[in-house]
């Protein structure tokens, strides 16, 4: 039976990206943020013959996904609701562009594979969805019936010679659930189900929209090929310039094409008036930098285009149920991040500048990585939580490895949490027994009952450790943060 593999397919692209990868019992998660952009991908499987990748990410360099699902029979179910992506099928020279919310099916008979690029400098939020052997695998579908019945009628009904290609009309109506999907965590049942039914939904309205032929469509819209394709640049631009004063009139110079015939079109392909595009598109790009940056709620509201601060935070909360502030506070609680928490002795001679110069450099790099955590003295030894990419803790394990302020360090636990237990720090420290140096107030005194460190390799006691430690700290709000 011919087989898919989105997971590996994730993995081997992140070594090329420089990512960090993290696999467990429900998918493939990937972040990166390096020379080659910024983003996050994910891939899972709802059952054999039928897998998930979805990407969101901002390239500053040509990114390309090569030998993408080499197998034979597949389709690929391709949906981009931000940038535009490029398609080329292995060992073929012509290249496709997939525009923005573009209907696109893809496939080959034989075992080749495609390709996939994001231009350089762009943004794009994509899903591909693939479809393999259906009559191979109607044992694994037997309790999925209605899923089952409509991949048979996909792979049955579309003729399909060596190689499929299916570059469809513009519809907007697929771009909620490939949202839903992109911005839905792996973990958790309720998760599970919400992407399920995303897949579902999207496969459904692709394979219904591919049975529609593009005259009628242009009929019923009364928009020209070239005026749709006018229609979804626009759209395009507006998304790309989001703190500017955009007008109807800008649009209209800018297009060629008269008022009527843009609201129409805007009306038909997003259905909604170019007003109400243009708002939601600024609120969707506020709740991205709200979860990929450290631009404060002010910078924001600016670069989306904005004015008042309180008008933001209100339409923010109408549409989330959050304001930007608690967003911004709580939205990687739903995000996978890799933890590491070691011990190790301190040397002889150590002195108190010498942990002000620790937390300092700390302080200063780790915010730069994304790296948040908290550092604790107690009876001679270092306890150190590091959480954040997994690639940057562990060059920083190796550094900490040779600094001879410290030996024989030893990994307590490493791997995979909900969130972080720092969020608020990039680095605190407490101290707790330095009788023989002077006090000084950028450090806590730790009390010495505060901690049981008598079992801090059982992942259990680790985590309670490091929870008493953080409450520690919310309590004194006087250290030095």
């Amino acid at each position: 039976m011919d087989t898919i593999n989105s997971i590996d397919s994730l993995r081997k692209f992140s070594f090329k990206i420089e990512g960090d990868f993290i696999e467990n019992q429900n998918g493939g998660f990937l972040t990166f943020k390096n020379d080659f952009g910024l983003g996050n991908a994910k891939a899972f499987k709802l059952f054999p013959g039928l897998e998930v990748i979805t990407f969101n990410l901002t390239a500053k360099r040509r990114i390309t996904l090569k030998n993408l699902y080499k197998a034979k029979n597949c389709l690929h179910f391709i949906f981009c609701v931000e940038g535009s992506l490029e398609h080329q099928f292995e060992d073929k020279k012509k290249v496709k562009i997939i525009h923005r919310l573009q209907n696109v099916i893809v496939g080959s008979k034989e075992n080749k594979s495609s390709k996939i690029s994001i231009p350089e400098n762009s943004r794009a939020k994509f899903s591909i969805i693939t479809i393999v052997s259906i009559k191979e695998l109607s044992k694994e579908l037997s309790n999925k019936s209605q899923l089952s019945n409509l991949l048979e009628n996909i792979l049955s009904t579309i003729s399909r010679t060596k190689e499929y290609s299916y570059f469809g009309e513009i519809s907007s109506a697929t771009s909620p659930f490939v949202e839903t999907l992109v911005g839905t965590n792996l973990s958790g049942l309720s998760n599970r189900l919400i992407n399920e039914a995303a897949v579902f939904e999207i496969l459904s309205l692709q394979y219904s929209n591919r049975k529609k032929d593009l005259k009628n469509v242009e009929q019923k819209s009364t928009l020209s090929k070239l005026e749709t394709f006018k229609i979804i640049q626009l759209s395009e631009y507006i998304s790309n310039n989001l703190n500017e004063d955009i007008t109807l009139k800008s649009l209209t110079i800018m297009s060629g094409l008269n008022q009527k015939k843009i609201q129409k079109g805007f009306q038909f392909f997003f259905n909604e008036t170019v007003n109400k595009f243009i708002a939601n598109l600024r609120i969707l790009k506020a709740k991205e930098l709200l979860e990929n940056s450290d631009l404060s709620i002010s910078e924001i509201v600016y670069k989306i285009g904005l004015n008042s601060r309180s008008y933001f935070s209100k339409i923010f909360y109408k549409k989330y149920g959050l304001t930007p502030k608690d967003y911004k506070k709580y939205h990687h609680l739903s995000n996978p991040t890799f933890q590491l928490s070691y011990s190790s002795q301190v040397s002889e001679g150590i002195q108190q500048k010498d942990l002000e110069n620790i937390l300092n450099i700390a302080k200063e790099k780790n915010k730069k990585l994304d790296i948040t955590g908290c550092l604790i003295y107690h009876n001679n030894f270092f306890f150190q939580i590091l959480e954040g990419p997994k690639t940057e803790i562990l060059k920083l394990i190796e550094t900490i490895k040779n600094d001879s302020r410290n030996f024989n360090l030893t990994v307590l636990f490493e791997g995979v949490k909900s969130g972080r237990t720092f969020k608020e720090w990039n680095m605190s420290l407490i101290k707790g027994d330095f009788t023989n140096l002077e006090i000084n107030e950028k450090f806590e005194i730790l009390p010495m009952d505060f901690l049981a460190l008598t079992d801090v390799k059982n992942p259990i006691a680790n985590k309670y450790m490091w929870e008493k430690a953080r409450n520690f700290l919310i309590v004194n709000q006087e250290i030095d943060l």
